[in-house]
This record gives C-alpha cells, structure tokens and sequence, in this order.
C-alpha cells in the first residue's frame, strides 16, 4: 500500500492512529453505549487496551489489508474508522464515535469519505459492513450510503462477551459507481420563471 495521505473532507481530516490518541481514545471509547454496538471493542475499554490497539497498527498497515483511521475535528480524535480484510476475502467497513459527537453527521461524513477512498485508491470490487439490529442508527447511515443488506448472522461481541446477530450489508462497486454518476449529474428540474 502506498503513503497514505489524510483524507480531508468538510469538517474532518482522517488519519493513522497515533501515540498522542491514547488519552483521547481511552476516554471516548470506554462508554459502553459506544462497545455495546461493537464486534471487537472491549469493555470497559482500559489503557492496556488503547496501547495495544496502537501497538497494532503499524503491522496492520503493513499487511496491506487494513486502513485504520482516526476521526478527527480540530486535530482532536473523536472516533474510529477503517475498511479491513476481516475473517473472509472481503474487505468491511467498520466505524465509531464519541458519544459527545453523536448526531452531528459526523459518522457519515467520515463513512462517506472512507467508502470513496476505498473504491478509489483501494480500487476495492465490494466493501461490506453490518451493524446490529437495535442500532438503527447505523444502518440509517450505510443504506444512506448505498449498502444493501445481504443475510443474518451472528457475530462475537468482546463487549458483551457472546455472540449477537448482526445485520450483513454490502456495496458492490457497480452499484457505487451508479450512486456517483447520480450525485454528479446535471440538476435537469428547472423553476419556472
């Protein structure tokens, strides 16, 4: 994978983690309305867990499979995202956000620019994602994105410590492709005079 330069969008820049998260990323993950909603974050989410998430992420770039990111505002994190090989061939979205920062549109904003890197720079044929079914939240945001769902499963949740079915969705490239020659056409209503 070539140098990653940050991606930029209108409010946020998304970035590698960083030593200087630690604090950030101790503090807005240990909430467990933020885990609960999480295949594979602890809770509580303690400072050994932030050193060895950080820890991991050099190798995890190098491997070529996963982009890990910050979100960020001002500099300052406020949550996660990334788009990784997981237990299968297919590459998955997955992302989240401080509480304090919920309802802002940020996670769309960040999914959005994720999702067209992926497709872009990554030059990805599908991405998946899922979330599970009490957070609709989520869901509102993929299918925004385009995302169909695809099946039901089930899913470990470190949080909860079982498994918890989840709500599979996917996003061909085809059907992306579709979704930016829409966003990009010409506006062809035209307001009476």
């Amino acid at each position: 994978m070539a140098k990653f330069e940050p991606i930029v969008t209108e409010r946020l820049v998304l970035r590698p983690l960083e030593a200087r998260d630690r604090a950030r990323l101790v503090k807005l993950a240990n909430n467990w309305k933020v885990a609960k909603n999480l295949s594979t974050m602890p809770y509580p989410y303690t400072e050994a867990a932030a050193d060895d998430w950080l820890g991991k992420q050099a190798e995890l770039w190098a491997g070529g499979k996963t982009v890990t990111l910050a979100i960020t505002e001002d500099g300052e994190m406020i949550g996660g995202i990334g788009v990784g090989v997981r237990d299968h061939s297919e590459w998955e979205m997955g992302y989240w956000l401080g509480e304090p920062y919920w309802n802002r549109g940020y996670v769309s904003e960040a999914a959005r620019a994720l999702r067209d890197y992926a497709f872009e720079g990554l030059k990805l044929d599908k991405i998946v994602a899922g979330h599970y079914p009490d957070n609709h939240a989520s869901g509102a945001i993929l299918t925004k994105l385009g995302f169909r769902y695809t099946k039901e499963t089930l899913r470990p949740s470190l949080a909860l410590g079982c498994k918890v079915k989840c709500l599979d969705m996917e996003l061909p490239r085809a059907r992306w492709l579709e979704l930016q020659a829409t966003s990009r056409a010409p506006n062809l209503l035209r307001v009476p005079a």
